[in-house]
């Protein structure tokens, strides 16, 4: 069974760019969200963060099964008050609770695509690389190298733990979802065990081959940034300085 990665290593546009304007762009994103006015804006990001995703390569099949991670919250935001609304007779479109609920399901999914699109094209080498382009603490940059790298460790040890759980009998397929599921409750501790010593393993492997939460590590993915990468971050800047100040201007004549 094929562990899946977040980081997809392909070679497209942004996949070529500074990994630190990405990380910036990041940031920027996080701060759309808590700014954005209204929900158009955010049904705007969601489409952009759609088109970047598919420029980024994104798996299809990643970024239709992570959205529908979050449609129970779309269905309680938005579906079940228009749903109230309607049968009570006072359906007010895009005003109250479902403004509220559009705005709040679109930035989740504006959130979900623009991350994918951003951090699908970074290697953990890279990102954390970045991070120390940025002068953000060494401590940090360790725990986010080591996170992704017991991540994907861990999701190889207990991908084999299910293909040889299934010369048992033990099996997790979708074509039977209810057994699956008690299968998946029998996985639950073996999966936790081998995290568990996993952890352990890989902090004294990596102390040992020169990591260390206090010396700071050369950043030797980094290259020069380019006019693109500027371009790219201008870009951001400039939009989220429009929404700022469509966010702010009310708020000052006030």
């Amino acid at each position: 069974m094929r562990v899946p990665l977040l980081h997809t290593d392909k070679d497209t546009v942004l996949h070529r760019r500074d990994p630190r304007i990405k990380l910036v762009l990041f940031a920027l994103v996080i701060l759309f969200l808590y700014t954005a006015p209204s929900w158009p804006w955010m049904l705007g990001a969601t489409v952009a963060g759609l088109a970047l995703s598919v420029v980024a390569r994104v798996p299809p099949i990643a970024l239709l099964l992570l959205w529908l991670l979050q449609l129970p919250n779309f269905i309680g935001l938005v579906i079940v008050p228009l749903w109230r609304d309607l049968s009570a007779g006072e359906f007010a479109p895009f005003d109250g609770d479902m403004d509220f609920g559009l705005r709040l399901g679109f930035a989740w999914s504006a959130a979900l695509f623009l991350s994918l699109a951003l951090l699908s094209t970074m290697s953990p080498d890279k990102l954390t690389d970045g991070m120390r382009g940025l002068r953000i603490p060494e401590p940090l940059c360790f725990l986010v190298g080591y996170a992704f790298l017991l991540m994907y460790a861990s999701l190889a040890d207990v991908f084999r733990t299910v293909d040889a759980m299934k010369i048992k009998g033990i099996e997790l397929s979708l074509r039977r979802p209810v057994r699956a599921f008690g299968n998946a409750a029998k996985l639950f501790i073996p999966a936790i065990i081998i995290m568990a010593r996993r952890a352990g393993t890989m902090m004294s492997t990596l102390q040992l081959r020169g990591f260390s939460f206090s010396q700071r590590r050369p950043a030797t993915t980094l290259g020069t940034v380019g006019a693109a990468d500027v371009a790219l971050l201008g870009t951001g800047l400039a939009l989220f300085a429009t929404v700022a100040a469509v966010r702010l201007t009310p708020m000052l004549g006030a």
